[in-house]
């Protein structure tokens, strides 16, 4: 509990640039609340959860730090957590909402944001840009780097997915910001490369590939050796090219 003002204090300096924290326990929710919320005054969420199930865990207190696709990228005593590894962290994220308080101007742009009305927000915020008051200007600048990053961060997502082949995944993420920029050119550029993956041949290969993939791996543990090297090998032929294929090829050496 010794270390709750150190977390409160890194939550209240880092939450609205995207780094949140949540406290997990696995105990009763009365003695969380006794422990957590009314003894330690944890500013912070506290849920109730087994996630040592899900992650490694030395010890208690534990942390871990999940990155925006939920890996984990650092693991230990949360009072080893400091300005400098957030800092790291979080350089290029964009807040899932934006809790800064801003000049009256703004708060449409911000109200949008925070809908995942990003055109709507990028759109609102533009004029205010080159506004003659200060704060407004420093505030228009403020929401609009929000803004960029948040762009950035979904052309990065479509992009590794478009390198790694995985169209399945790509769609909806294409569509998803196809619909939250809406009414910008990058909005309009996903949505017509969504149409395009959709009706391609390549994604076809791709979602019938994961529907045979989620029905073949969980049964590679029961087959013989060599039954399931045949099983891999079939599907390596039958859906070349795609990520599950990729997959098939890694189990296969994993049996030679």
């Amino acid at each position: 509990m010794r270390g709750v003002p150190h977390l409160n204090e890194l939550n209240k300096k880092y939450r609205e640039r995207g780094f949140e924290i949540v406290a997990v326990s696995s105990e009763a929710a009365g003695t969380i609340e006794d422990k957590m919320v009314k003894g330690a005054s944890a500013s912070f969420g506290v849920v109730k959860a087994d996630i040592a199930a899900l992650y490694q865990t030395n010890g208690i207190p534990h942390g871990w730090v999940l990155d925006a696709e939920g890996k984990c990228i650092w693991e230990g005593h949360p009072a080893q957590l400091n300005d400098a590894q957030i800092e790291e962290w979080i350089k290029d994220l964009a807040p899932g909402k934006i809790t800064r308080e801003v000049q009256k101007p703004l708060k449409a742009s911000v109200e949008a944001y925070n809908k995942g009305q990003f055109g709507k927000a990028f759109e609102a915020v533009a004029e205010h840009l080159t506004s003659e008051d200060a704060k407004v200007k420093a505030d228009a600048e403020y929401v609009n780097g929000v803004i960029e990053k948040r762009k950035a961060a979904g052309e990065a997502k479509a992009k590794k997915l478009r390198d790694a082949g995985d169209l399945v995944k790509l769609l909806p993420v294409l569509e998803e910001e196809a619909k939250g920029w809406e009414g910008s050119e990058y909005g309009k550029a996903c949505g017509d490369e969504a149409k395009t993956v959709k009706a391609s041949k390549e994604y076809k290969l791709c979602a019938k590939a994961a529907d045979a993939w989620a029905k073949l791996e969980p049964k590679l543990n029961d087959l013989a050796d060599d039954k399931a090297a045949k099983a891999l090998e079939k599907f390596i032929k039958d859906f070349a090219g795609t990520p599950q294929a990729k997959l098939a090829e890694e189990r296969l050496k994993d049996l030679k």
